[in-house]
C-alpha cells in the first residue's frame, strides 16, 4: 500500500500511468486510476461513487481503455481511497495490462474468445515479474473479435483472431492501433501466448522505455522463431464499434451500452444511475473501451435503463455528435492544459454537429501531448502558449497546420460548420469533403479572421 511519503507521479509528459497505489499529480489534485478483471454489480459502482465524493472532488473519468479515474484526491486522501477501494475485494487488475473485450466470451459475433490466451499471459507474466521492468504504459490487446472494437486501442502487442479454413489463427501485431501496427504473421492458438512473452521478455531485457513499436521484423522473427507461420493475409479492417444502445450477448441475454459525455461524469449522477440499474434489476456492469459502461441484465431492465441514461444526457446511439470527439480533461484537471477542452467539445459537438458523422475523430487537446488521441486525426485543435493549434490530418505536438487566437476559437468552429454547410454533397461523408477540399480550403476556413 502507498505510504504518504511515497513519490508520486508528475503530470508533465506521455508515457507515465496513474494506478491506485501510484497517483499522479495533476491540475486539480491527484489522480488514481483503477481497472475491472471482471463485471461489478450496481452497489459496487455506487459504492466507488461514494468514495469518489469522499476522497476527491466527486468527478470520475472512463478512460479509452475502459478504466475508471478518480479525480481531486490530496496525497492523504489518495492512501484511505487505496484502502477503502481494496475492503471492496472487486477483481482489480494488477501488473502488466493485458486486455480483452469486455463482451468475450459472450458475444456470439466474437471468432474467439481470448480470455485463456489472456490469462496464461497474465500469470506468465506476474511469475517473471515482467510489469516491474517493462515500461509502464505496456499493453497487450488479445481480440477475439465481435462488437466491442479493440482496434483504436494502442497496444505494443496485439493478438487478433483472424478464420481461415474453419479454423482460429491469431494475427500479431505490434505498435500502435490496430490500423498502423506491423503486422508480424499469423500464430496458432496453441503458440499464441508463448509467442507474446517471448516478445515481452525480449522487451523487459531492453529496458523500461523499450516498446512495441522498437520491434522490426527481423527482431520477431529471431523472437519468435517457427512459431510465426508462413501464411500471408490480407489485411482485415474489422467492422466492429463501440456498441451503443441495447444488445444481445449470446443465448438470452442482453447488454446496454451507453457513455457519458467526453468520458467525464459526476459521480452523483453516476451513483444515481447505478442505483436505478440495480432497483431494474440489472445484475452486473463493466466500464469499457471508448469511454463507455457496459449493463448486463434482461432486455426489459436494459430497455428501462436506457430511457433513464438518455434523459440523464449519457451518449445512447451512434449518431450523436459527441461519440465523434476525443477530448482530454484540459484545464483546469490537467496542470499541462492552455484550455477548458470540454467547453469547446461541447460547443463543437452543438455548432459542427453535421459535420461530425463518424467518419473521422475531432481531437482536441489542451496541450500537446496529445493524450487522448495519440493517432492522427483528420482535425486536431490543441492549446500552445501562443494560442488554439490546428493539424490537418496530424497530431497533437506535431508542427501545426496554423495557430488561432484563443478567443478566436469558437467562431473558427462556427466558420467550420458553413464550410460544410456550402460544399457538402448528398451521401458525402465528413471525412470524403475534407479530403476533397483539401488543407488549404480547411485552413483558410479556420483562421479566416486572422488574415
Amino acid at each position: 500500500m502507498m505510504a504518504a511519503a511515497d513519490p508520486v507521479q508528475p503530470f508533465g509528459r506521455r508515457g507515465l500511468c496513474p494506478a491506485l497505489s501510484a497517483p499522479m499529480r495533476t491540475g486539480d489534485g491527484f489522480l488514481s486510476r483503477i481497472a475491472f478483471e471482471a463485471d461489478i454489480a450496481p452497489r459496487d459502482m455506487v459504492a466507488l461513487c461514494h468514495l469518489a465524493e469522499r476522497h476527491g472532488n466527486g468527478l470520475i473519468d472512463i478512460t479509452a481503455r475502459g478504466s475508471l479515474q478518480f479525480r481531486g484526491l490530496t496525497l492523504e486522501s489518495a492512501c484511505v481511497l487505496e484502502k477503502d477501494v481494496l475492503a471492496l475485494d472487486l477483481r482489480l487488475r494488477e501488473g502488466l495490462a493485458v486486455e480483452t473485450s469486455p463482451l468475450a466470451g459472450r458475444d456470439d459475433a466474437e471468432i474467439a474468445d481470448g480470455r485463456f490466451l489472456a490469462e496464461d499471459i497474465r500469470k506468465e507474466a506476474e511469475r517473471l515479474i515482467l510489469h516491474e521492468k517493462l515500461a509502464a504504459k505496456m499493453s497487450v490487446v488479445i481480440d477475439g473479435g465481435g462488437r466491442v472494437s479493440m482496434g483504436d486501442l494502442l497496444a505494443d502487442i496485439r493478438l487478433k483472431a483472424v478464420s481461415l479454413d474453419d479454423r482460429t489463427f491469431w494475427r500479431l501485431l505490434v505498435g500502435g492501433p490496430e490500423s498502423r501496427a506491423l503486422s508480424a504473421g499469423l500464430v496458432e492458438t496453441d503458440a499464441a501466448a508463448g509467442a507474446v512473452l517471448s516478445l515481452l521478455v525480449h522487451l523487459a531485457g531492453k529496458g523500461p522505455l523499450a516498446r512495441g513499436r522498437d520491434l522490426d521484423r527481423a527482431a520477431i522473427k529471431a523472437v519468435c522463431g517457427d512459431r510465426l507461420l508462413d501464411r500471408v493475409i490480407v489485411h482485415d479492417a474489422t467492422a466492429a464499434s463501440t456498441p451503443w444502445g441495447l444488445m444481445t450477448t449470446g443465448k438470452d441475454g442482453f447488454a446496454l451500452g451507453i457513455a457519458p459525455a467526453f468520458g467525464q461524469i459526476r459521480a452523483c449522477d453516476l451513483s444515481d444511475l447505478c442505483e436505478r440499474a440495480g432497483m431494474l434489476g440489472i445484475t452486473s456492469l463493466r466500464p469499457a473501451p471508448n469511454h463507455s459502461l457496459l449493463f448486463f441484465g434482461a432486455s426489459s431492465a436494459c430497455e428501462a435503463l436506457l430511457d433513464t441514461a438518455r434523459a440523464s444526457g449519457f451518449i445512447t446511439t451512434d449518431g450523436d455528435a459527441r461519440s465523434s470527439i476525443a477530448v482530454c480533461p484540459g484545464a483546469p484537471g490537467c496542470a499541462s492544459a492552455f484550455l477548458p477542452t470540454h467547453e469547446l467539445a461541447a460547443f463543437a459537438s452543438e455548432q459542427c454537429a453535421p459535420l461530425l458523422d463518424g467518419s473521422f475523430t475531432l481531437h482536441i487537446s489542451g496541450c500537446g501531448k496529445g493524450c487522448a488521441h495519440p493517432a492522427p486525426s483528420l482535425l486536431t485543435l490543441s492549446g500552445t502558449a501562443d494560442g488554439l493549434a490546428f493539424s490537418i490530418s496530424g497530431r497533437a505536438g506535431d508542427v501545426p497546420d496554423g495557430v488561432l487566437p484563443f478567443q478566436h476559437q469558437r467562431t473558427a468552429l462556427s466558420r467550420l460548420a458553413r464550410l460544410y454547410e456550402k460544399e457538402h454533397k448528398p451521401g458525402e461523408t465528413a471525412a470524403t469533403l475534407f479530403a476533397r477540399l483539401g488543407k488549404q480550403a480547411i485552413g483558410a476556413a479556420l483562421r479566416q479572421d486572422d488574415r
